[in-house]
């Protein structure tokens, strides 16, 4: 069964472009790695969630989430890249919760 790895951000307007793009340079890396399915980045254009942003990461099944987990932390310390620093540099909020995915 798949895995879902969604993330929920409440980010300031000055700092949505950035967010995105950061989000879309970490997607660049997650599509590389072995079992990813597929991706998306949303941004919130109506509605009353405090969400503005929300990506998902899909993952043929859960050794192929484990494996990306650490992939992605190992080439984050590679690059210096610390998320939470971000996060805090941005003034964002992230909520991140792991799914399973199947046809209905």
């Amino acid at each position: 069964m798949q895995v879902v790895l969604i993330d929920t951000f409440t980010v300031p307007d000055a700092s949505k472009s950035a967010l995105i793009e950061k989000a879309k340079e970490i997607a660049s890396f997650l599509r590389t790695l072995p079992g990813f399915v597929e991706g998306y980045v949303y941004e919130k254009t109506d509605g009353d969630s405090d969400h503005s942003v929300v990506t998902t990461a899909v993952w043929q099944d859960q050794a192929a989430f484990e494996n990306a987990k650490k992939s992605a932390a190992e080439e984050f310390q590679r690059v210096g890249f610390n998320p939470q620093e971000t996060m805090r540099k941005l003034n964002v909020t992230v909520q991140r919760a792991t799914y399973r995915r199947a046809l209905y």
